[in-house]
């Protein structure tokens, strides 16, 4: 389970204001149903599901309304997928292919068939500057050396390897150990930090913080 950024403004702005009660939270259900890089593979039947009966919504509707001012929602794959395009802005700011979570965001969409025009304006960053910034980053988890890196991933961000798995298991237990990944992936996620360790950074959490100042990812 991830956590994301909400807007406490988002009421007052006219687009909000705008739209049926319906379609106000099924806008609200995609952001938080969409992957990391604001894609949501389409699915109204399961999305009628979860907004109830009495809110009934369709495809066409949310398009029309959606789109009707500003170009907000991207079609992909034939109607598969929709490219939520205020997501990446609201979440990231401008997408700096330097930055770990940035980059992983920007594969997600070039992978996703997002146009690429698109994509380097949601970068904000000049192409010359996009090699360099590879270059730059060796410190990337699987990637010294050119050797293979032991650490598998743990939801979108997170770094271990079995064995610094198995341990935080054995001196946490399961839940408290899920609980500290999904704390700190989404702290990655959100504020873009790089750690060099992520199992030693977990420690240092256990170590340091108080209950109330781990819920703020110290």
């Amino acid at each position: 389970m991830a956590k994301r950024f909400t807007d406490t403004e988002k009421y007052k702005k006219p687009f909000i204001r705008g739209l049926q009660g319906a379609y106000k939270l099924l806008w609200d259900y995609l952001y938080h149903d969409c992957n990391h890089a604001g894609i949501w593979h389409v699915d109204f039947e399961i999305a009628q599901i979860y907004l109830g009966k009495d809110m009934p919504v369709n495809e066409e509707d949310a398009l029309k309304y959606f789109n009707q001012d500003e170009n907000r929602i991207i079609v992909l794959d034939g109607g598969a997928k929709w490219f939520i395009r205020p997501f990446i802005g609201f979440q990231y700011g401008v997408l700096n292919p330097g930055n770990r979570v940035h980059k992983s965001v920007i594969d997600e969409l070039l992978q996703n068939g997002v146009d690429k025009g698109l994509v380097r304006a949601l970068q904000g960053c000049k192409d010359k500057d996009k090699d360099k910034d590879k270059d730059k980053d060796k410190d990337k988890e699987g990637d010294i050396k050119g050797k293979p890196d032991p650490k598998q991933k743990f939801l979108d961000f997170v770094f271990l390897t079995p064995e610094e798995h198995q341990k935080l298991i054995s001196k946490f237990g399961k839940a408290k150990t899920e609980d500290y990944i999904e704390r700190l992936n989404n702290h990655i996620g959100s504020k873009g930090k790089k750690y060099k360790s992520h199992y030693f950074t977990i420690l240092s959490w256990s170590r340091n913080s108080k209950p109330e100042q781990e819920r703020k990812y110290v």
